[in-house]
């Protein structure tokens, strides 16, 4: 057999087995189709699917704050405020009274308002004084001396006035010349007249009368009463009228 030959069948034979090979006659060729594949892998059991990869999110970017220096306030604490005290309760106020003394003498209005000063009460007084007319005086004004008086006197009875009289008090109606007191002012009004037609001309009417004192008292309801008690024999007939505290 010639070298040529030989190599021939050998390469045939190669071929033949790798046919063989490939096809699977001889148990180790590649088998067909999944289920053999997956059956030839190793370690079946341990295969599992995988998620599709995917890229990791990308981690938001963080910005570090940058430090401020901010000022420290110290907060003031006020002290607390003591409650107020509740206002005391008000002390009882006696009643108020008014009465007022009309027609009191001067020595009546003295002695009143001394026995008032001596309580202590606080008695609030108000005084007012008045003259009541007793009289109604015709009289010509004093004439300043004694000789200017009988002047005066004699002009007048030279016009037929004879019922006259010349003041002699010391006072101011000293050498006045008087003419007539009437107890109304009606009946020396009439005699007035009656000298003018006669041609007197500086005659005139002057009242006359004591003063009377009128005394208004205000305090305490039951001092006031106490008081006006003591005084009602000393009071004998003065007027006690009341008022408005």
């Amino acid at each position: 057999m010639t070298p040529l030959r030989v190599v021939v069948i050998v390469l045939l034979f190669a071929n033949l087995l790798a046919l063989a090979i490939w096809k699977g006659w001889l148990g180790g060729g590649p088998s067909h189709g999944e289920p053999e594949r997956l059956s030839n892998q190793l370690n079946p059991d341990k295969i599992r699917l995988m998620a599709e990869a995917r890229p990791p999110l990308a981690k938001p970017l963080v910005v570090a704050p940058v430090p401020v220096d901010v000022p420290v306030v110290e907060e003031k604490v006020e002290p607390p405020v003591p409650a107020p005290l509740p206002p005391p309760a008000p002390e009882a106020v006696a009643p108020q009274a008014c009465v007022i003394f009309a027609g009191l003498s001067t020595d009546q209005a003295r002695e009143l308002s001394a026995r008032i000063a001596k309580s202590g009460t606080g008695f609030k007084l108000t005084e007012s004084r008045s003259e009541v007319p007793s009289s109604w005086w015709v009289h010509v004004p004093s004439q300043g001396s004694r000789d200017g008086a009988d002047k005066k006197a004699a002009e007048l009875r030279r016009l037929g006035i004879d019922d006259l009289f010349i003041m002699q008090e010391p006072g101011p109606s000293q050498f006045a010349i008087s003419l007539g007191l009437y107890k109304n002012e009606q009946a020396a009004t009439r005699h007035l007249e009656a000298l003018k037609d006669k041609g007197v001309r500086s005659a005139q009417i002057a009242t006359r009368g004591t003063g009377t004192v009128r005394l208004e008292v205000k305090g305490p309801s039951d001092s006031l009463s106490t008081l006006a008690s003591d005084l009602s024999e000393r009071l004998r007939g003065v007027s006690r009228i009341g008022c408005a505290p």
